[in-house]
């Protein structure tokens, strides 16, 4: 699936949670693969630049932890060239390594913040400032099915360290329908979850909610379905999505508290293939 471009107030931009749903190589827009082999020019002496662009509608939480959804109205784009690609799904990076089997791919990719005027459950909490995470993923995807662990440090006004694992598994229903299922789980440490999720004592007295410094630990698990219809080599529909359950120093957030550890996220974008 392409990605999602929006500013929300979740801790996890939308994209993020879009592109969990398909964890591993590009679904509705297949990509050439180099041979194995490290970074450097594919065998065959070429370089091919695609694209695939298109709108969406998602309905997704107010911010992480909100028992409310809004629905958004959202552009989309991806990009690729040789083995550099462009997303907000993945960030800006390149596939160092990529075969048959295994992908390896470092990136840069932005962290959307948090407006305090997104919900009536973050007055008084101020903003969370955008930032900008280093880090990136790797995939095992034999076949049609795989695993995909990806880790990202933030950097600037980004704070903490998030891992993510996921497992996936994609089938062709019929021509030109195909199926694919996930889940996930994420660890993210003391720095993003105080960031995304703690209430210091300023906080505290302007919002009402009690103090609260959470530690590390399992942020949440998903489960993730989305289905891709290809209306033709170049237009494919794609519906999507997304059961979340936060754990661990999240669900003891006086934020999630008021709102809901339960977060579901779903939408349908329509998408075009560009280039080779």
């Amino acid at each position: 699936l392409t990605l999602l471009i929006c500013r929300t107030a979740a801790a996890e931009p939308i994209a993020v949670q879009v592109d969990e749903m398909l964890y591993g190589p590009q679904t509705t827009t297949t990509y050439p693969e180099p041979t194995s082999s490290w970074s450097g020019a594919d065998d065959s002496g070429t370089s091919e630049l695609r694209a695939s662009v298109g709108v969406g509608v998602v309905s997704a939480p107010e911010f992480e932890g909100s028992h409310k959804n809004d629905a958004k109205f959202l552009p989309m784009v991806d990009i690729r060239y040789d083995r550099f690609f462009l997303s907000w799904t993945k960030g800006l990076g390149m596939d160092v390594y990529s075969d048959d089997t295994w992908t390896i791919s470092p990136a840069l990719r932005y962290r959307f913040g948090r407006d305090e005027d997104d919900s009536s459950l973050l007055r008084g909490m101020g903003d969370v400032d955008d930032g900008v995470e280093i880090g990136g993923q790797i995939s095992w995807h034999p076949y049609a099915v795989g695993l995909v662990m990806k880790a990202f440090h933030g950097l600037g006004d980004a704070k903490g360290l998030t891992v993510d694992v996921g497992a996936f598994h994609r089938r062709q229903l019929f021509d030109p329908l195909a199926l694919t299922v996930g889940t996930s789980i994420m660890f993210a440490d003391s720095k993003y979850n105080q960031q995304h999720f703690g209430v210091t004592r300023a906080q505290s007295l302007s919002s009402g909610y009690r103090a609260y410094n959470p530690g590390s630990g399992v942020k949440h698990w998903a489960v993730n379905g989305a289905l891709s219809w290809e209306i033709t080599p170049v237009v494919t529909v794609d519906v999507f999505g997304q059961f979340k359950k936060l754990t661990g120093p999240a669900d003891d957030s006086p934020l999630v508290r008021a709102g809901s550890n339960e977060q579901f996220l779903g939408g349908v974008s329509l998408n075009l293939s560009l280039g080779n």
